[in-house]
């Protein structure tokens, strides 16, 4: 796994997946940065919602990332899919 790209801006925008364990209301959204909100069923995990969209740099990243572990939903995958 590739953790550091040479090149790569945290100022940058992109987009990220992360994935959380359990049912995220699907309302909330905007919450979220406006991110795509999508359930799936694992049968290792059960529940999973997979969160998919642009955020304008990591900063933002953090703060979704810093919501959802307040709101107790533990955190799966963190995936950087592409930069702009």
């Amino acid at each position: 796994m590739e953790r550091y790209r040479p090149g790569s801006c945290s100022f940058e925008p992109a987009t990220y997946k992360i994935s959380v364990q359990g049912t995220l209301d699907k309302h909330l959204s905007a919450y979220y940065g406006g991110m795509t909100i999508e359930h799936r069923s694992d049968p290792k995990r059960d529940a999973m919602t997979i969160l998919t969209g642009l955020l304008k740099d990591q900063s933002a990243l953090i703060g979704v990332l810093n919501s959802l572990h307040d709101t107790g939903y533990p955190i799966l995958l963190v995936e950087c899919k592409d930069q702009i």
